[in-house]
């Protein structure tokens, strides 16, 4: 037995097979209402406000980013030693802070009223404060921003930090593995 499938649909639905008959369809655009294009803009200016605010908290919450300049990753890898010297720590050290594990950190002095602090810090986080005392000697340094290690009995170690605004250093206690 052989059906035609448009004769079983309407065998089986008992409509005919019209889109004359199908309701609706010539009402399905009633519920909406016709915007103009200036309140078309607002909604487009306050949806791009929203989503400008979440990426200002986002950068507020993580921090000040290191590649504001955006010229992609070569200059970000280039200007970065530049901008910010990298100390590697092969044994944690004790700080006023606290205590710094072993591991690279990104080296920042800053000088509030006279008082200079270098502070070790891993992404956006500062893991360490080290006060520290400015001098005008550079150390022996071949660049402008430096930081240096030198060990200066079985305890102690001498850093030395150097950028254009100043130059200083610190006696930090560390922990012999």
């Amino acid at each position: 037995m052989i059906f035609s499938s448009l004769a079983f649909a309407e065998e089986v639905s008992g409509t005919s097979a019209s889109w004359s008959d199908i309701s609706g369809a010539e009402n399905a655009w009633d519920g909406q209402k016709m915007i103009t294009n200036k309140e078309y803009e607002e909604v487009v200016k306050a949806l791009e406000e929203k989503k400008n605010a979440k990426k200002i908290r986002a950068q507020k919450k993580a921090g000040d980013p290191l590649m504001k300049s955006g010229n992609g990753e070569m200059d970000f890898l280039s200007n970065f030693q530049e901008q910010y010297p990298l100390l590697n720590l092969t044994v944690p050290v004790v700080t006023p802070s606290g205590e710094i594990p072993v591991g690279h950190y990104k080296v920042v002095g800053t000088k509030n009223n006279g008082k200079v602090v270098i502070n070790l810090c891993q992404a956006y986080n500062v893991v360490g404060k080290i006060p520290a005392t400015e001098t005008e000697e550079d150390f022996d340094a071949n660049e402008i921003n430096f930081v240096k290690l030198e060990p200066v009995n079985d305890n102690t170690l001498k850093l030395m930090y150097g950028s254009m605004n100043f130059n200083a250093y610190a006696y930090i206690r560390y922990e012999n593995p």
